[in-house]
């Protein structure tokens, strides 16, 4: 495990000296700050199937910051919105799932601000490698993953204290999953309950010569977007057959700044089956969601957030909490692509393809 830790720590120095390296001493650096998370935790099991898979795990989450603001204040990081990328490793300590290994974007809203005291919030997707997976042979009991890559999601709190103006340290508690959308099954997901220390450097020298326009948020205030989607879902572990998935998505806007969006979402999907079925179906059961979101606009890709509740449906009138997570790309000013993963009980439910059109 120490050669792992040390090949990730080397991994992510050579990161940070490549882009030290490239960039000019005349422009503002575009990456200017980095960040380590070490935590512990636990594995919790949150199906039947899945209750003698527990154990501890380790992680290390190595961070860095994009400057998406335009300005060379080290006090930007603390003040605002931040968005980043990251590597993650997690040993599990437990030989039916083994490890995994994760690249991440994320963005971390501030909750609070009082000195040098900050809270913020600490929201990442990514894709993650795991060393084991379902095998009806060789791993038989792991129902969590089936898939050698798959999604992976973080939510956590930091809470940092600015040391001086190159170094903070803090404590940090979040959230792990880790699933594959339900493209293989079986399916369950990878739950992680985990807390550590933060510690977070600046490694760019800032450019105090360079002038920068103020941000213009008057620009735009609200706007619309309407979207229509599809997606497919695996019926169960023995059937290779898939259900069919449309959606169509409305959006009331409203600009915070040219960076930061919030959203009131209608989410309509039409399904084939349900998400427990043990056999092939052929019906198709409507969900009228109402979900609440954040958009964060890094020139023309955005990453989305939401969270919501399926208020009525037709197959038994169930409600279900969903969030969705997913990226957005504006190949005009109006019309945009968008992939989201909604999860819903705690486990992934369906990734989706849509294109949009906002007005």
């Amino acid at each position: 495990m120490r050669k792992k830790i040390k090949l990730l720590l080397i991994i992510l120095l050579a990161g940070f000296a490549f882009l030290n390296n490239t960039l000019g001493q005349e422009t503002i650096p575009k990456f200017y700050f980095g960040g380590l998370n070490i935590n512990t935790g636990k594995i919790l099991p949150h199906s039947k199937r899945i209750e003698h898979i527990k154990g501890d795990v380790f992680a290390i989450q190595a961070k860095i910051y994009q400057n998406l603001k335009n300005t060379s204040e080290w006090e930007n990081p603390f003040k605002s919105t931040r968005f980043g990328y990251s590597l993650m490793y997690i040993h599990t300590k437990n030989a039916i799932i083994g490890d995994l290994w994760g690249a991440n974007m994320f963005i971390e809203p501030m909750l609070f601000h009082y000195h040098r005291l900050n809270l913020y919030s600490h929201l990442g997707a990514g894709i993650a490698y795991a060393t084991e997976k379902y095998n009806k042979e060789t791993n038989p009991t792991n129902f969590m993953i089936s898939t050698d890559l798959s999604f992976f999601f973080n939510l956590k709190l930091n809470l940092d204290f600015q040391v001086n103006k190159y170094f903070s340290m803090g404590l940090n508690a979040g959230f792990s999953h880790c699933s594959n959308a339900a493209l293989n099954l079986p399916n369950l997901g990878i739950n992680i309950w985990n807390y550590g220390v933060n510690f977070g450097y600046r490694i760019f020298e800032e450019n105090k010569t360079t002038v920068f326009s103020k941000i213009n948020t008057t620009e735009k205030k609200w706007a619309n977007d309407f979207t229509l989607g599809f997606a497919t879902r695996g019926v169960n572990e023995e059937l290779n057959k898939y259900y069919l998935i449309l959606t169509a998505d409305y959006a009331l806007n409203r600009f915070l700044s040219r960076k930061n969006i919030l959203s009131l979402n209608l989410n309509y999907v039409l399904r084939q089956g349900e998400i427990n079925d043990e056999f092939y179906a052929t019906t198709y059961n409507s969900y009228y969601g109402l979900a609440l979101g954040h958009e964060l606009l890094i020139r023309k890709l955005s990453l989305i957030t939401q969270l919501g509740n399926y208020f009525y449906d037709t197959n038994l009138n169930k409600q279900y909490w969903y969030a969705r997570l997913g990226i957005r790309y504006y190949f005009t000013t109006n019309i945009y692509g968008m992939a989201t993963l909604t999860n819903r009980k705690q486990a992934a439910d369906y990734l989706q393809y849509a294109i949009g059109y906002r007005f």
